[in-house]
């Protein structure tokens, strides 16, 4: 609660007057020893509507709206969350609202109650039946393709045997 109260009297700061600055911080001197965010977390509460750029936090949990660009450590877009613009992360859970571009550097899952219009990039990615995803899905990193490898005199082995049956065939 602390965290809100600090950030949105940081957003009122922006259209202050120079004295309304000055009572302003008098009063937040006591509250911001107490309001240390280290652990860099950001929440966007249901209902609330932010737009601009998120960069840096750890942790970012989203019920409300945000247009703009998140770069977190941890997304989480609850079911009642609204998203439009450039998301980045390493884990990443969609269950809400998403138009733009998304990047996972390690897992993103798409639960089922998510819409996503947009360009999806992911590392590890797991979709729920019922999620709904319109646009292109591309995958990051390199993608491996197995074979087995036979040695030339199996590979000859294998092919007159093979050459073998047909004839006992006909």
């Amino acid at each position: 609660m602390q965290i809100k109260h600090i950030f949105i009297s940081s957003l009122y700061k922006a259209s202050m007057s120079t004295e309304e600055h000055k009572s302003i911080d008098q009063d937040e001197g006591s509250v911001n020893e107490y309001s240390d965010n280290d652990s860099k977390t950001v929440n966007v509460g249901a209902g609330v509507r932010i737009e601009g750029r998120i960069d840096g936090a750890e942790v970012s949990d989203i019920s409300g709206t945000l247009s703009g660009t998140i770069n977190s450590s941890n997304i989480n877009l609850n079911s009642s969350g609204i998203f439009n613009g450039d998301m980045s992360g390493s884990d990443i859970t969609i269950s809400g609202n998403v138009e733009g571009d998304i990047n996972s550097d390690q897992y993103l899952i798409v639960n089922q109650s998510a819409n996503i219009k947009g360009t999806i990039e992911y590392s590890s990615l797991q979709v729920s039946y019922g999620a709904k995803i319109q646009g292109t899905i591309r995958h990051r990193g390199s993608v491996h393709s197995y074979s087995t490898n036979l040695d030339p005199i199996e590979k000859e082995d294998k092919t007159e045997n093979d050459l073998n049956d047909q004839k006992e065939d006909v």
